[in-house]
């Protein structure tokens, strides 16, 4: 997918918390709004607030759908209040690669199990 798409995915799911999100989308995303930041930045300081505030929902939620997608839980999101190193921890467990989907559901399924006697 190319970054306009990616972007226009991203904007299009901005409420949707569930689901996935592949790497490349997610990383097409965040470069669009690395750009448009930067551009903002040049015209407007306060451009690049309103800018930065408009893209938190949409940024968040295709985190949150790209942490699914690499199999990790939403409390990686506590990370980001560890400061610096933290934002480092998340970076790297949003770079994981995709969960297969048999590794995903085995591992529900096994809590499945265990809650079931």
């Amino acid at each position: 997918m190319e970054l306009w798409e990616a972007t226009k995915l991203a904007f299009k799911n901005y409420a949707t918390f569930t689901g996935k999100t592949n790497r490349a989308d997610y990383w097409y995303f965040i470069l669009a709004l690395f750009i448009a930041s930067a551009i903002s930045s040049v015209i407007s300081d306060d451009f690049a607030s309103i800018l930065a505030i408009a893209t938190l929902i949409p940024w968040a939620s295709s985190s949150a759908r790209r942490l699914r997608d690499a199999g990790k839980p939403m409390g990686n999101f506590f990370w980001l209040l560890v400061p610096f190193a933290g934002l480092i921890v998340f970076i790297v467990q949003l770079a994981q690669p995709t969960l297969p989907d048999h590794q995903q559901a085995g591992v529900e399924q096994s809590r499945l199990r265990d809650s079931n006697p």
